[in-house]
């Protein structure tokens, strides 16, 4: 019969048993274990499944917050040539690869900004990068040319290249600027996360060639054509003979 010994149970068999003893017995109505393991119930089981997943969830939290930093968000819908003002940011926590918070504009780095322009038209609430903005003299405007790459130099313009920007309509083609230093170029992703956007060169220009750019647009197909180190053109208008 069986016999306790300290908190285990001794079984003794009777001689000559071949039979083959299984891991728990039933004694008076409590189901003993035979080895430690045996000893915990179900909601011992559920208890330690429960605290392993309370761990890891908190280690997941305490991580997540070790990578939250305050970046640099537009308070307001910005227009692109607009001068960039302290009360035109605002800063909002964010979590991101850190590829990404590379490209953002963190609390301290915002002084730098202040005064610079604005080189594309921004929504309120978007996330700044150090990429909008750069910084020109007070007569110096930045304008923003959407254009097919096709129609610039095969999207190979790089910032600081030199741009001549051609229109053509109704079979004539002529010079709308001449020079242009090129500032940024929007190879079609958009603010710090990236994101669908059209081709787009940003060029330096005064607040006249601005609007003839602007009426250019409006009429006829723009071409960029690279400029760096070039003369001047002799010939501003094709055919000849045609109206500027």
């Amino acid at each position: 019969g069986p016999r306790r010994i300290a908190d285990q149970w001794q079984i003794t068999l009777p001689a000559g048993y071949s039979g083959r003893l299984t891991g728990r017995v039933l004694l008076g109505g409590v189901r003993a274990g035979l080895g430690p393991l045996g000893r915990f119930s179900t909601g011992h089981w559920v208890m330690l499944v429960a605290g392993l997943v309370a761990v890891v969830l908190n280690f997941a939290y305490l991580r997540s917050q070790q990578n939250t930093v305050s970046v640099a968000v537009a308070a307001e819908d910005i227009s692109a040539g607009a001068r960039l003002e302290a009360d035109m940011v605002r800063f909002t926590p964010v979590h991101a690869q850190s590829d990404v918070e590379d490209r953002m504009v963190r609390t301290g780095e915002l002084d730098g900004l202040i005064g610079m322009v604005v080189t594309r038209s921004i929504s309120s609430g978007t996330l700044l990068s150090e990429r909008d903005f750069v910084m020109l003299s007070s007569t110096v405007r930045a304008m923003s040319i959407p254009v097919d790459p096709e129609h610039a130099v095969g999207g190979a313009l790089r910032p600081g290249d030199r741009v001549d920007v051609l229109q053509s309509a109704d079979g004539i083609a002529r010079y709308v600027l001449v020079g242009a230093e090129v500032l940024m170029v929007g190879d079609g992703t958009g603010g710090a996360l990236g994101g669908a956007g059209r081709y787009a060169v940003t060029v330096a220009l005064d607040a006249e060639s601005a609007l003839e750019v602007a009426a250019a647009l409006s009429e006829g197909t723009l071409d960029l054509v690279r400029s760096t180190g070039s003369a001047p053109p002799s010939v501003l208008v094709y055919p000849p003979d045609a109206k500027p």
